[in-house]
C-alpha cells in the first residue's frame, strides 16, 4: 500500500506536552551513553528500535535497532531531523487520533504518584508513512527513562515495533497502566470519538492467554476445572469488551497492547 505524505501542523501535539509538563528547566542532552552493538544487534534480530525523546524538546537521546525495517525511516535520518519530522509522517487521519490519545495519556501521567512512576506506561499505535512511501502500522511503549528536578518527565523511553498484521482499520488504542486504575482506550478515527474500553478480568485475561497458545475450549475447561459454558461466556465477554467480532483479531490486539 503506497501513500504521500500530508502537510501536519505538529504544534497542537506540541501545546499539549508543554501545557502538561510545565515550563521544567530542561537539561540539553545530545546523546546518551548506552551505545551498545550486543543490544543493538539483539534489537534489530527482533525487528524492534529503541528510543530515548524528549517530550518538550525536539531531539532524541538515542536511536537503536534497525528503524529503517521497523517504520520506514533511518536512525540517521531520524536523529537528524528530530521527532518533530518523525510526526510530519503520520498519516493525518493517525496524527489527528494521536493527539488525543496523548491527552489522556498525560492526564493519567499526572495523576500518578511518584512511587508509581516507575511502573508507568502507555502502549499505543498510530499508522506511519515510510520513505518508501508505504504505509506502517506502528506500536509504540513509552516508559519513564528520567525526571527533572521536580519530577516531571524529561525523557521517555519507547520500544517501537512494526504491528502491520494487526487489522484494525480506522481505529487507534491506548493502553494505560502504572497507577492503581489501569485503562484502555479505543479511537474512532472517522469522528474523533474516543471511548474508553471495559478491562477484561483476571479470568477473563487467564483464558485469552490460553486461547493465545492456541488451547481449546474444552482443553481449557479441563485446565482452570471450570465449565464448558464458562469458558464460552468468557470467550464471549472478551469479543464484547474489546467491541471484536474475530476471536484472532482480538488476541493480536491484546498481543500488541502487552496485555497478555
Amino acid at each position: 500500500m503506497k501513500s504521500t505524505t500530508f502537510p501536519l501542523n505538529i504544534s497542537p501535539l506540541n501545546s499539549i506536552w508543554q501545557s502538561s509538563l510545565g515550563d521544567a528547566e530542561h537539561s540539553k542532552i545530545s546523546y546518551f551513553n548506552l551505545n551498545n552493538a550486543l543490544l543493538d544487534e539483539v534489537l534489530r534480530i527482533q525487528q524492534l528500535g529503541l528510543v530515548i525523546w524528549s517530550p518538550d524538546s525536539d531531539e532524541y537521546g538515542l536511536l537503536l535497532g534497525d528503524l529503517q525495517n521497523v517504520c520506514g525511516w533511518s536512525n540517521d535520518y531520524l536523529k537528524n531531523v528530530g521527532p518533530e519530522a518523525f510526526l510530519s509522517h503520520l498519516v493525518s487521519s493517525s496524527f489527528k487520533g494521536l493527539c488525543s490519545l496523548i491527552k489522556y495519556m498525560n492526564t493519567y501521567l499526572m495523576s500518578i504518584s511518584e512511587s508509581q512512576l516507575p511502573h508507568f506506561k502507555a502502549i499505543y499505535d498510530y499508522e506511519l508513512i515510510g520513505k518508501d512511501g508505504k504505509i506502517r502500522r506502528i506500536c509504540q511503549e513509552n516508559s519513564i527513562f528520567t525526571l527533572d528536578k521536580n519530577s516531571k518527565v524529561q525523557y521517555f523511553l519507547s520500544c517501537i515495533s512494526n504491528i502491520s498484521n494487526v487489522k484494525r482499520d480506522g481505529k487507534q488504542h491506548l493502553f494505560l497502566t502504572g497507577a492503581s486504575k489501569e485503562m484502555l482506550l479505543e479511537i474512532d478515527q472517522l469522528t474523533n470519538d474516543c471511548t474508553e474500553l471495559q478491562l477484561l478480568t483476571t479470568r477473563e485475561l487467564e483464558i485469552a492467554k490460553f486461547m493465545g497458545k492456541g488451547l481449546q475450549s474444552e482443553e481449557i475447561s479441563e485446565l482452570l476445572s471450570i465449565a464448558l459454558t464458562t469458558v464460552y461466556k468468557h470467550r464471549q465477554n472478551i469479543l464484547q469488551k474489546l467491541k471484536m467480532q474475530d476471536t484472532n483479531e482480538a488476541l493480536h490486539l491484546l498481543k500488541t497492547l502487552k496485555m497478555i
